[in-house]
């Protein structure tokens, strides 16, 4: 499995976890402390505006998963696989 599989596995446990009610939506205050964290393990320069810049149409209610995964491949993953690629590169260079 490649590198963004294993975390959307991971992140998709996380948000089931924090879906309490199982009602297949999260709140926003939990989805900010979810995307900090992976931010801070993840290594990923952190913009603290951009989950409510994302949502700012909404309403303050819960965000679904898929209301999530554009957010989530936008400001985390695609920049996951930005870094493992110079991560890469610089291992290639030693």
């Amino acid at each position: 499995m490649d590198l963004k599989s294993e975390l959307l596995k991971s992140i998709w446990y996380a948000f089931t976890s924090l879906d309490v009610e199982r009602c297949g939506k999260v709140s926003k205050s939990q989805l900010k402390v979810l995307s900090h964290n992976l931010y801070t393990v993840l290594n990923i320069p952190h913009d603290p505006v951009a989950l409510e810049e994302h949502f700012q149409d909404d309403d303050d209610g819960p965000v679904s998963n898929h209301g999530y995964m554009p957010y989530l491949n936008k400001y985390i993953l695609d920049k996951v696989q930005l870094n493992a690629l110079h991560l890469h590169r610089l291992q290639q260079k030693f």
